[in-house]
Parts: structure tokens; sequence; C-alpha cells
């Protein structure tokens, strides 16, 4: 690099300017400098503007969209100011009209006069217009298992002829539509059934001369509401014929009854009637048998066994060493009560081998109920009269809730044993 010194002399002042040349490089030397990036002011500044203002309007667009409307902003003044002692309750996730609406259970205050099964005022004012319905029913062994049975309120279970039983059960608060086998009267289950003053379901009846057996005078005699075979018939199954395999319905009895005005609920005297035991109070085992005609006993064909269960308070049925079982519901027979009533028993000796049994007196009874055997005393004043129970204090029996079953074992020529207690 060459500096130029130019020097001029003037009057009272020396002035001297220096001036720096650049040399010019050569074409070899420009060649390899670097060139300048040049900045285009007309084409970047519109891009940065618009950049710009897309990025103010994006932001603006998330507060007011985003934030604002979604969560609107309140004044101090909007903003409620809660005591700390309440807690700020969490919105339901549904609504107060979709929950179910319990429906109030009617109370159940109603009791039955006939086993003490309590009902509500609504089905008892149903069952008022409905009358007992009384139906014999067949225990020869080819007539097992019997229909209906564990649907009955009272059973009577005594002996016919030949050493063969026979029930007589009583229904009211549930009506089978098949009942059976049904087999015909005697004297003795007439003068039971009375005080129920019911519907009469049976096939035949004992016609003698002697009042004391004369079953069939004796049902005109007493204005017995004879339903007898109305709406009967016959079941073939293969392994049941005649005269075992006759059948009748509870159903049918009362709708036959209304067109002869035999609806409504006849007076009964009402025997006492409490809740189950608790379970700590019951007993835990008991099993007893009853023979009805140790002479004549049919190898034991209708001998009965009785076993306590605690879970239910209930006793289990079995008839000549096999379990009885109610065919409609295939459940084995039970009751909550057992009654077994010793009562005098007397040969007729007629051509047909009927008995004479006393109903009308008093007598010994033994009483299965909650687990325990105790006994007392029967007492039937009439034949319109029902049959009255006593403890041995001379109290009347409270019974259990539920199926009474009535078994009327004769006094000399029956036994009671108890196997397990």
């Amino acid at each position: 690099m060459a500096k130029e010194l130019n020097m001029t002399d003037k009057v009272g002042k020396i002035e001297i300017k220096m001036e720096e040349t650049t040399p010019i490089p050569s074409e070899d030397i420009k060649s390899e400098l670097p060139k300048k990036k040049i900045f285009n002011k007309k084409i970047w500044l519109p891009i940065l503007i618009t950049f710009a203002v897309l990025l103010a309007l994006g932001t603006a667009s998330f507060y007011y969209f985003g934030i604002y409307k979604v969560k609107p902003y309140k004044k101090p003044s909007q903003v409620i100011s809660l005591n700390s002692e309440y807690l700020i309750p969490q919105a339901l996730a549904f609504e107060f009209s979709a929950l179910p609406i319990p429906t109030p259970t009617e109370p159940r205050t109603e009791q039955s006069t006939l086993n003490g099964i309590l009902f509500t005022k609504t089905e008892m004012k149903l069952l008022q217009t409905k009358r007992p319905v009384a139906v014999m029913t067949n225990n020869h062994v080819d007539a097992r298992p019997q229909s209906g049975l564990n649907s009955a309120d009272v059973v009577y279970e005594a002996l016919a002829e030949s050493g063969i039983t026979r029930y007589m059960a009583i229904y009211w608060s549930q009506a089978p539509k098949k009942v059976g086998p049904i087999r015909s009267s005697r004297q003795y289950y007439i003068e039971w059934l009375s005080p129920y003053d019911p519907l009469y379901i049976y096939d035949g009846c004992a016609d003698t001369e002697n009042p004391k057996t004369d079953a069939c005078d004796n049902l005109y005699k007493y204005d017995i509401k004879k339903i007898a075979t109305i709406g009967a018939w016959r079941w073939n199954d293969g392994r049941r014929y005649a005269p075992h395999n006759e059948y009748s319905s509870v159903t049918a009895a009362w709708e036959y009854a209304q067109k002869l005005n035999w609806g409504g609920m006849p007076k009964i005297e009402a025997w006492k009637f409490k809740p189950d035991a608790k379970v700590e109070e019951r007993g835990t085992r008991t099993k007893v048998k009853v023979t009805f005609y140790e002479r004549l006993n049919n190898r034991g064909a209708y001998d009965t066994v009785w076993t306590y269960d605690s879970t239910t308070n209930s006793y289990l049925k079995e008839t000549g060493g096999k379990i009885d079982i109610d065919q409609e519901t295939n459940t084995q027979l039970f009751s909550k009560n057992v009654i077994i009533q010793e009562v005098t028993m007397t040969p007729t000796y007629d051509e047909k081998g009927r008995v004479i049994i006393d109903t009308i007196g008093e007598g010994k009874s033994i009483y299965l109920i909650d687990g325990k055997i105790t006994e007392g005393r029967w007492k039937k004043i009439a034949r319109t009269d029902r049959t009255t129970y006593y403890d041995k204090d001379g109290n009347e029996v409270q019974f259990n809730r539920g199926r009474v079953w009535i078994t009327a074992m004769p006094r000399s020529q029956g036994k009671f044993a108890i196997i397990e207690q």
C-alpha cells in the first residue's frame, strides 16, 4: 500500500493533507475474495409482516376460543364467596329421574285362621272371597307320589281300611290346578272338615246302614258343599291305573262354587300361632316314627317317619321307607308343625273292613314343634267344633306359622317311637 504526502505552505498556516489510497487488486486476487450476500428488502419485508400478523391472529384466537369461551372470565363481584365450613358439591353424572323408585312393600298384618300365615290386607281381601277346599287324597302305594300336598294349609292323615292310610288336605292360601289322586270319603273325615265348611272334593263315599260309617247320607244331612268329581279327570302316565289316577283342581272347584254362590270365607275358629323359635332355642335333631296299625302293617308300607330340619325349622316326611314327594313341585313333603293325635279306632267287621274313628271327645296328643317333642291333650266338643290342642299345663298350644299336619294314630293299634332326639 502506498501513501502520498502533500504539503502546501500557506501564510501563517501550514496545512498538511494526507490521502490514503488502496491499490486495485489484480484479477486473480479478485476471484479469491468472498462474495457478499445482498438483502432484498422488496422481497423479505412483506413476508415478515405477513408472518407477524398471522402469529398475532393465532394467539388472539386461541385465547378467545380456547380459554374465554370454554371458561368465561368472571369479575370478582361475580364470584360467590363460601364460608370455609361448606364444601362445594361436585356435579352429578346422572339425573335423579333415572334412578329406580322403590315400590313401598305392603306389610303382612292379616293372619290366616287356618295355619297362621300372614298376608297383606290386599291379599286377604281377595282370599276372603274364597272358600277352603277339602280334598280326599289317595295314599295307596300305587298312588304315590301325590300332587299338591305341599300347597295345603292343613293335612289330616288317618287309616281308611286294611291298614292303608288316606289324606284329607285343606287348601285355601294356595290353589293348585292339580290335586290328588282323589279317593272316597269316610265319616270321620267329614267330622274333621265340618268346622271349615269347605268345598269338598272326593270320589265316592261309604254307604252303610250304620250312622257312624254312613258317609254318603251324612254328606247330605250335614249340608256339605259337595264338589265330588265335578271337573275331575283321569291321568294315565303308563304306571297309574284306576282307581289311583283320578285328579281334580282347586281352581276349578272355586269356579264351580261361584255358579252356586258358595264363595266367601266362613268364620273359622283360629288356633294360636307364633313366630319360629330363634335358632339357639330350637332342637338340633329329632326323628320319630308313627306306625298306624301294628297288627296289619303291610310290611311298613304306611309307616311314617318325620325328621327335623333345623335350617328350615320344619319336618320332612317319609312313608314306607321312602321319601314322600309332591309330584307337582318335586319337593319332599314337609310341615312346620306335626301333631300325633291319639284316637280310638273300632273295626266294623263289615265286608269292606271299614273302621270307626272317634273324633269328638278328648285324648292324648304329641307335638313336634321347633325341633322339640312335647305332650298335651286334644279336645273336640262337637262335629262343627274345631279340635283344640293343649300343652301338659292346660294352655292352648302355639303353633308355628305354616302347614299343620295332623296324624290320627289309633290308641291301642298304633305306635309312636322316637328314633333320634
